[in-house]
């Protein structure tokens, strides 16, 4: 169980932990890897969630997913980048969690992945929470904590 000072000390700001899904780069199972690449290119991250028609995270995308997709014995296959779609080459070990879980299951699974996808009770994808927000945080944290201490206990 976490402290509830540090939880407090954490989750200040939440609304920056939590990226709103229409702020986040993803691409559609029906995409092709051509258009998952161009988009990882851009935004520069490692990978993205990868939804489905309706909007339910099916998976996630990097590049060398894509690169084991259209690789051949000697060599790559590039004109396959544009003849492949995304839920070819996706790997479907993504986290998601319930838009209302609890911090500790956000640390438990930043562990092994670099986001976690957010889902409405429907599990309609709604965003994300990076390692990298959570690690500022926690950066801060180990940098603040007697001063934070001080300034809760003088509010009582």
């Amino acid at each position: 169980m976490i402290s509830p000072i540090i939880e407090k000390i954490l989750l200040a700001n939440e609304g920056e932990l939590f990226i709103e899904g229409h702020k986040v780069a993803t691409v559609r199972t029906e995409n092709t890897c051509l258009h998952a690449i161009m988009i990882l290119n851009t935004v520069g991250y490692s990978s993205v969630p990868v939804l489905d028609r309706e909007g339910r995270v099916a998976g996630k995308i990097s590049a060398p997913l894509i690169f084991s997709g259209i690789k051949e014995e000697l060599c790559y296959n590039w004109d396959k980048l544009a003849e492949r779609r995304v839920s070819e080459d996706m790997s479907t070990d993504v986290a998601v969690r319930d838009h209302g879980c609890q911090l500790e299951d956000i640390l438990h699974d930043l562990v092994n992945h670099s986001f976690i996808c957010l889902v409405d009770e429907s599990g309609f994808f709604r965003g994300i929470i990076t390692r990298k927000e959570i690690l500022k945080r926690v950066n801060f944290l180990a940098h603040e904590f007697e001063h934070k201490l001080e300034e809760m206990s003088k509010q009582g």
